[in-house]
């Protein structure tokens, strides 16, 4: 009787210490309980901006090209760029490489469009109007193809250029004068949006 009293009393005193160590609480909600309601906050909304459109895009793009290009002359023709280097990209006559330091110029054009990789571009080339009109035009077309393989050597993708020699059909300053004959002799660049 005195074991069975002393268990007992034993077992009594472990779940009392047992319980009392260990409170667990509610596992769960009685059933058939009223359901607890949660006002937690919305979650944040995630902000996207708008693509650019079309308009927006080349505007950017004219004006990164025109205030980081200072020796370039840049302008906006409706929705396309045109961009000259009247000091850097010029040619002496017969010439199929520029005669002044080109490098640095075509260098930092490149890198801008690495950046705007939604354009395409025209290099064209220019002669003045000494001679066949036939040899002009085969020389610039020579010129402009030279450009553009710099360009692809720094970078730019092949599909997004374009060469085309346009001889002497497109002066920019008189034929009569060794000075604007300077000027003719040249390349230029048409940037483009990239139609899809």
């Amino acid at each position: 009787m005195k074991i069975k009293y002393t268990i007992w009393s034993l077992l009594l005193f472990s779940s009392l210490l047992i319980s009392a160590c260990y409170n667990y609480g509610n596992t769960h909600e009685p059933y058939g309980a009223p359901q607890k309601e949660y006002h937690l906050p919305p979650p944040p909304q995630k902000i996207v901006g708008t693509p650019d459109t079309k308009k927006e895009y080349m505007q950017k793009t004219y004006t990164e090209i025109k205030n980081t290009l200072q020796e370039a002359d840049v302008v906006m023709i409706e929705d396309s760029i045109k961009v000259l280097f009247p000091d850097h990209i010029v040619y002496l006559s017969k010439d199929e490489l520029p005669s002044s330091d080109y490098t640095t110029p075509l260098m930092s054009f490149s890198k801008l469009l690495l950046k705007y990789k939604k354009t395409n571009i025209l290099v064209t080339g220019h002669s003045d109007n000494k001679g066949k009109e036939l040899s002009n035009k085969a020389l610039s077309a020579k010129r402009a193809e030279n450009i553009k393989n710099i360009l692809i050597q720094n970078g730019v993708a092949s599909y997004r250029l374009k060469s085309w020699g346009i001889g002497s059909r497109s002066p920019v300053a008189s034929n009569e004068t060794k000075e604007g004959r300077d000027k003719n002799r040249r390349v230029e660049f048409v940037v483009l949006y990239q139609e899809k």
